[in-house]
């Protein structure tokens, strides 16, 4: 084998491993993007709870929903960044929604739960019972 084949092939070698390393490094970036808005949507709605005695009552929410209902209590102080988009969150329900807030009443519960886009898949999920914290 010739010098210049085996310089193309450590070359291929080592462009795989970098688009590898990238893609990764571009996951880890985002997860830590919808720690972030969870823990300051979780904040907003312990602020809440604190308030009202009572978690926000209606059964489901998408995240638009749940934002604006924080912000118009002022529980948040600004609308959060959609980790998704990179831009403030839209509160129009145009955009992907990939947050939702389910509560129980009965039980004054709730879940905070970033879906995978176009699935029903769960990425991360703070709740009042099992998971508090993303830490």
């Amino acid at each position: 084998m010739s010098h210049l084949n085996r310089g193309i092939i450590v070359f291929l070698i080592f462009l795989g491993l970098s688009w590898t390393v990238h893609r990764e490094v571009g996951k880890l970036r985002h997860e830590h993007r919808v720690r972030s808005m969870l823990l300051v949507i979780q904040e907003g709605l312990q602020r809440y709870h604190v308030d009202q005695e009572k978690y926000i009552p209606r059964a489901t929410l998408t995240g638009s929903e749940l934002i604006r209902v924080l912000l118009d209590f002022e529980f948040l102080a600004e609308v959060p960044l959609n980790p998704w988009t990179g831009q403030a969150w839209a509160l129009d329900n145009e955009e992907p929604d990939h947050l939702r807030y389910q509560t129980d009443p009965h039980f004054e519960t709730y879940a905070l739960q970033a879906l995978v886009p176009d699935s029903d898949e769960i990425l991360l999920e703070i709740d009042s019972v099992h998971h508090l914290s993303l830490e």
